[in-house]
């Protein structure tokens, strides 16, 4: 039986954690949310889908309780919140020299961050197309099919990389062994660095923005900066894909009725994943001599927006 912690044990950790749990691995949700972690210790995770409600038993701590090392570590916090968590799990010993920290969290620069805490053979980049929310302390709304794109951080693979993918598609959850997970990171980033500020700065739906009819020359700007930075740092991204990839989530079949997640986390007064979105592409192009006045004024309008709360 692997060992395995959840960090960061919102809808998406909540999510993989009880899929993992009800196939039989010994899985521990960490956090910091105390409500959440009591809610789910006291009744279990209460798992609403399309068809049916039921319960998962299973354990859920802050990262300082944390008594026990673990052979995976699916990180999935906030950004800006990884280091406090890997601080936390590192004081606790929580980590061997071959744990696998597996970092599905969204944005760029992660695998930068996170060599900082253990060496670049155990970090695991992935990319997730799960979905998941959150309906209150305890309570996930788990809609729809996905899947996970991983690969570890320095393109090598060895035998935990064929172990991780086991464990993860007996539970379910689609996983695929990347030959290029930068190239999915760098299209996903795209989607949100494009979609994520715009809609909060102007309070829209992504429908509602994709209405307007000069939305194409609003998103020019800050996607050729991204192709620009991501091919000069060896990941080889085209505009014209990435621009019918963000417009195909206007309609309201697909993404168009929905805020997207910063939208979400400005309304409910939290801190914004912007540095690790815009803020990143700025700073990498910072390091490159590429000029990236659109990412960097974005940057600041999302952090002005911040200063509110």
């Amino acid at each position: 039986m692997y060992k395995i912690a959840i960090a960061g044990a919102g809808a998406m950790g909540g999510r993989i954690g009880t899929y993992l749990k009800r196939n039989g691995e010994d899985v521990v949700l960490i956090d910091r949310w105390q409500e959440h972690i009591d809610a789910i210790n006291q009744n279990g995770m209460e798992i609403h889908t399309e068809t049916e409600t039921y319960t998962v038993q299973i354990p859920a701590m802050q990262p300082e309780e944390v008594q026990e090392q673990f052979d995976l570590i699916v990180l999935l916090t906030k950004a800006m919140y990884s280091d406090d968590m890997l601080k936390a799990l590192k004081s606790t010993r929580a980590i061997k020299e071959d744990t696998v920290i597996l970092s599905m969290m969204n944005g760029l620069g992660h695998a930068e961050n996170l060599s900082a805490y253990v060496p670049k053979e155990q970090i695991f980049l992935a990319v997730t197309m799960w979905t998941a929310g959150l309906r209150g302390p305890g309570k996930l709304l788990l809609e729809g099919a996905g899947g996970i794109d991983f690969q570890r951080s320095d393109g090598e693979a060895d035998a935990r990389t064929e172990k991780v993918a086991q464990v993860l598609n007996d539970a379910g959850l689609n996983a695929n062994i990347s030959d290029d997970v930068f190239f999915s990171i760098w299209s996903k980033a795209a989607v949100n660095s494009v979609l994520n500020p715009l809609c909060t700065i102007l309070d829209k739906t992504i429908g509602e923005f994709g209405a307007y009819e000069a939305s194409r020359e609003m998103i020019t700007p800050i996607l050729k900066e991204l192709v620009a930075v991501a091919n000069a740092r060896g990941t080889n991204v085209e505009y014209e894909p990435l621009l019918k990839k963000i417009e195909a989530t206007y309609p309201k079949e697909t993404q168009g009725l929905h805020h997207p997640s910063m939208h979400q986390d400005f309304m409910n007064k939290r801190l914004t994943e912007i540095d690790y979105l815009n803020g990143q592409i700025a700073k990498y192009g910072k390091e490159l001599g590429i000029a990236t006045p659109a990412n960097e004024l974005i940057t600041h309008l999302i952090h002005q927006l911040e200063m509110k709360y």
